[in-house]
């Protein structure tokens, strides 16, 4: 039995290709260059009691991101109306 395969390949930016065959199968994929922009925010966070986005949705980042423990010093402090406590 001999067949032929042939099609074109294509899926999000940037991606083409093509692939044929014939009583065998080859093809090539190529991906063209696509620029990423870089992340240039903050790349050490220290964890607090409140929530901290980071924006870098479609960034690349370029270094490695740092979370530090909560620093040996800090405290707790709470009130419940009539008694400060610190922990």
């Amino acid at each position: 039995m001999d067949g032929k395969l042939s099609g074109k390949l294509s899926a999000t930016e940037g991606l083409t290709g093509r692939l044929s065959g014939s009583g065998g199968l080859s093809g090539s994929l190529a991906l063209e260059a696509v620029r990423i922009p870089p992340y240039t925010g903050e790349t050490e966070f220290t964890p607090s009691d409140s929530i901290q986005v980071i924006e870098a949705a479609g960034l690349l980042f370029t270094e490695d991101i740092t979370i530090n423990p909560i620093p040996s010093n800090y405290g707790l402090i709470t009130w419940n109306g009539s008694t400060l406590t610190v922990s």
